[in-house]
């Protein structure tokens, strides 16, 4: 049997049960446009590890879809889709690695810098504090907007500790 556009999720796993395709899957998949993502969709959506969550999840978080609903749909078009969210989440990562780029002073890693670390809840309660709202609503405003106000703050920080080594210098 082949793998068309009207091949279900359940038909493929049916078929191949034992049979690891997944490598082949790189010569049909095509890129889709997905939706802008909210902070808290990118939390849910980095849950993803397995390649039945790439699958599963992005359907779920973004298209409010069941497992059973899913499992109905085309795979091709399923799999295209999570590559696409999947890849997308990479790309954010690594804007992210390239952005806040940090190397501590030997003063700053022997006060503890990187015993620091406060996840997910830091930069939600962080924006919180800025915003003035409520950490929930923290989750509902866009990726990018979150991106770009801890850019604002690292960028100040970066000056800030500019400033503070000429001052230190002069005196």
């Amino acid at each position: 049997m082949k793998i068309t556009s009207k091949t279900t999720i359940e038909d493929v796993i049916l078929m191949l049960k034992g049979i690891d395709f997944w490598d082949q899957l790189e010569t049909v998949f095509i890129p889709v446009k997905i939706p802008e993502l909210t902070y808290g969709q990118r939390i849910d959506l980095s849950s993803m590890n397995t390649r039945y969550d790439l699958l599963f999840i992005p359907q779920k978080v973004l298209l409010g879809l069941d497992e059973k609903e899913v499992m109905s749909k085309p795979f091709i078009s399923v799999y295209n889709y999570g590559l696409s969210v999947y890849q997308e989440l990479e790309r954010m990562t690594v804007r992210d690695e390239k952005t806040f780029k940090y190397n501590p002073t030997a003063e700053e890693v022997k006060a503890g810098f990187y015993g620091i670390d406060h996840g997910v809840f830091g930069v939600v309660d962080r924006i919180a504090q800025r915003l003035s709202i409520s950490h929930e609503a923290v989750f509902d405003l866009p990726e990018r907007r979150i991106y770009a106000m801890m850019k604002i703050d690292y960028d100040n920080g970066m000056y800030q500790r500019r400033l503070n080594q000429i001052i230190s210098k002069q005196k």
